[in-house]
């Protein structure tokens, strides 16, 4: 990934993590599985959002909203199963986001 795109990829990450409540959906989805997991049958694994709706204690409609614009920034990616949507973070963005973190630490200590 060169340098300009991983500066656009990690900024969108930061904007969309500024919302504390998209921050805790983030989260919510990045730490913790369910008990409703894909896994093993599919070969997904991820957090059912009715899980982080009902943990939050957030309507359909707002989590709904947050976790589109999660998977639409590139931060999870969600997976549909029947009448569930299990979503996990995006590897390839943190990958990303670490790169630049990195560069720009090793630039401070210059």
């Amino acid at each position: 990934m060169n340098k300009q795109l991983i500066f656009k990829t990690v900024q969108q990450a930061f904007d969309l993590l500024g919302n504390p409540l998209r921050f805790a959906i983030f989260m919510k989805i990045a730490r913790e599985g369910c008990d409703c997991d894909l896994d093993s049958q599919k070969g997904y694994s991820g957090n059912c959002v009715t899980g982080v709706m009902k943990d939050l204690k957030i309507p359909q409609s707002t989590a709904s909203s947050y976790i589109k614009d999660l998977e639409n920034g590139g931060l999870i990616e969600c997976k549909k199963n029947g009448k569930f949507l299990y979503c996990r973070p995006k590897r390839e963005t943190f990958i990303a986001m670490k790169s630049f973190i990195d560069g720009v630490l090793s630039d401070t200590r210059r």
